[in-house]
């Protein structure tokens, strides 16, 4: 079964916003064992829609439209489709006496405009929509003597979200397709090119299964899938991810929808021990991070966005013959950020980073993107000095992955 997805908008066309929804809807097509084939975004324009409709009908058997259904003129999914399909709509009471009470509810009346949410294709049911005003729509059609099935949903993610869980994942289920069972790797530490070599032995065994590697700032994920019963494939997975971790050794740091973050915690939280910051270059990014992850107070007392030369001697306790002598990103006031935030925080291990984000204040000697990250405990302090590429951002990220997994691998090693 092929399936197609359609974004409606024109602002994802431009650099203010991307398509994300159809990631939603991938994950539940590919749960399912469904092939999507084709994937694109359309502007406001109904011509445009149209054309891009009756080409995906021709060659998938299943089509997910996103987006188009509010209530304002550039809203033209549900007029194209009746259009395509010659199918007239009605207004549903249901549906606009929901809406007049939901403005009611929030002290205004529901202007006219919004009337055209209520609008239904004549006989067709709509899916209802908790999270919104605007209804979806599951039209199953002849289109050339062939069925298709017609899927439109709302564009705002918390609505799709709903009507995916709701009817769009318990139809597929019910198709009877084998499912595909996800297994993700999550690794850090090394290049894709390294990984990718390292896996060779991995890719020649296991040929005939679709693996996946990708890379994102400092991190790679593998995924692969089994088909099949639910312990056949698990079966699978599990000889797959143990052959992928005997290649990739301690670099593989998670599974799932694991962070290096929460990994952190977990470990953390199974020793008893807690971890404390002073920062630079990150600007408070590593402290948001760790704070991200729920629960985090239990294993993290504080941190310290060290940002001026006053600051890291004054509350963190950096020596001021260091930063005189050696300058602000060097290791020597890394360690200090490392073993002050320890000492401050009555912490059992510290973490200092300071470095040269740009896309100023580099030099000769120290050109941007170099970081010094430092990691501190009572039985000494690591250090590792790192050159990140890519731009302030990516200095950024690529520096608190690295911050946190030179801790991973300190507390592996205590």
């Amino acid at each position: 079964m092929r399936a197609a997805i359609i974004a409606v908008g024109s602002e994802m066309l431009g650099i203010s916003k991307v398509d994300t929804n159809s990631l939603e809807v991938t994950r539940h097509l590919e749960e399912w064992g469904v092939e999507l084939v084709r994937k694109s975004v359309i502007g406001d324009h109904a011509a445009d829609l149209g054309r891009e409709l009756r080409e995906t009908l021709d060659s998938c058997d299943v089509v997910i439209v996103m987006g188009g259904l509010g209530p304002t003129e550039d809203d033209v999914t549900k007029d194209v489709v009746a259009g395509v399909l010659g199918i007239p709509m009605r207004e549903e009471g249901e549906v606009l006496a929901k809406m007049v009470a939901l403005f009611a509810n929030r002290g205004y009346p529901m202007p006219e405009t919004n009337r055209k949410q209520a609008l239904v294709f004549e006989g067709h049911g709509y899916l209802r929509n908790p999270r919104g005003t605007a209804p979806g729509f599951h039209l199953e059609i002849d289109w050339s003597g062939r069925t298709r099935h017609l899927w439109i949903f709302p564009g705002v993610l918390n609505e799709l979200r709903g009507m995916l869980e709701a009817d769009f994942g318990p139809w597929l289920q019910m198709l009877g397709l084998p499912r595909r069972h996800w297994r993700t790797l999550r690794i850090i530490g090394m290049p894709e090119s390294l990984a990718d070599e390292k896996l060779k032995a991995f890719y020649e065994k296991y040929r005939d299964t679709p693996v996946t590697i990708l890379a994102s700032r400092g991190e790679i994920s593998l995924h692969f899938y089994a088909l099949g019963s639910e312990d056949e494939a698990y079966a699978k997975l599990l000889a797959m991810e143990a052959d992928a971790r005997e290649a990739l050794g301690e670099r593989v740091y998670g599974t799932g929808d694991d962070t290096i973050e929460m990994v952190i915690g977990r470990m953390l939280l199974s020793r008893g021990e807690t971890v404390a910051i002073a920062e630079s270059c990150t600007g408070g990014l590593l402290s948001t991070r760790i704070t991200d992850v729920a629960g985090s107070s239990q294993w993290f007392p504080g941190g310290v966005v060290a940002y001026s030369g006053d600051v890291k001697m004054s509350m963190v306790g950096v020596d001021p013959a260091h930063i005189q002598q050696h300058g602000e990103v060097s290791e020597e006031v890394a360690r200090g950020l490392a073993e002050g935030a320890r000492r401050r925080f009555g912490a059992t291990w510290g973490i200092g980073v300071t470095g040269i984000a740009g896309p100023d204040g580099g030099s000769e000697e120290k050109p941007v993107g170099t970081v010094h990250i430092a990691v501190a405990s009572n039985a000494g302090v690591e250090h590792r000095k790192i050159y990140f590429a890519g731009g302030r951002e990516n200095v950024r990220r690529f520096a608190t992955n690295a911050a946190l997994d030179l801790l991973r691998m300190g507390m592996r090693r205590a």
